[in-house]
């Protein structure tokens, strides 16, 4: 299992990153923060990205979220996204990219937990949160609003067929981690928890088909 050797804090207010720079350092990792606390700020791309390093982003403004989607080829070993807003809907939207999620106003504690578990392929959520988000996916079936992205598709594709985490993994050119985080937020864009429950979807809605859905065509 890869371990969290380094953190990577973009903006958010001082204070945030002073506190959590001090928990995540008690802790014994080693943190950058973008921009710099006290120091003058540096472009986000000379920063070099890590195997062993998680990036938390603190997502109050559109552009923010973009600056998180844009690093989703990054390299970055799991990524955060910290939110100001306690709504299910950013939950969702965290999750729907493949990232960890937390409050802006947790403790720093709790904030050190959900990075390590980022940097484990898992997602930490307050017990209310997680019991509205299944109760959604219950009754609504899939998340509206989020769509299959192409390598999302590729993925339930390739596992429609039989491959393995490996074999994709292998295929496209990414960890096994990432292929996992990319299906997780697949199931959730499906509004399903597992494998079985993708592939019941797709035949049920002809997901694969590209005269159903262009978006699928290879």
């Amino acid at each position: 299992m890869a371990v969290v050797q380094a953190v990577l804090i973009v903006g958010g207010p001082a204070p945030y990153r002073e506190a959590l720079t001090a928990r995540l350092a008690s802790r014994g990792r080693s943190v950058t923060t973008e921009p710099p606390i006290a120091e003058t700020p540096v472009a986000l791309h000379q920063v070099v990205p890590s195997s062993s390093t998680v990036a938390v982003f603190h997502c109050s403004t559109e552009a923010d979220w973009a600056l998180l989607a844009g690093s989703n080829d990054a390299g970055y070993l799991g990524r955060v996204a910290v939110i100001v807003q306690l709504e299910a809907s950013l939950y969702r939207r965290a999750l729907a990219m493949g990232v960890g999620v937390v409050h802006h106003d947790t403790s720093t504690d709790i904030m050190a937990q959900v990075i390590e578990s980022a940097g484990h392929g898992e997602a930490l959520l307050p017990m209310q949160v997680a019991r509205q988000l299944v109760a959604e996916s219950s009754s609504t079936g899939a998340v509206d609003g989020l769509v299959l992205d192409r390598l999302e598709f590729e993925l339930l594709r390739g596992m429609v067929e039989g491959e393995t985490i490996v074999s994709l993994g292998e295929r496209f050119h990414f960890s096994e981690r990432t292929i996992r985080r990319r299906l997780q937020s697949a199931y959730l864009k499906l509004g399903v928890d597992d494998r079985t429950g993708a592939i019941r979807v797709i035949e049920r809605d002809r997901l694969l088909d590209p005269d159903v859905h262009p978006d699928a065509s290879n």
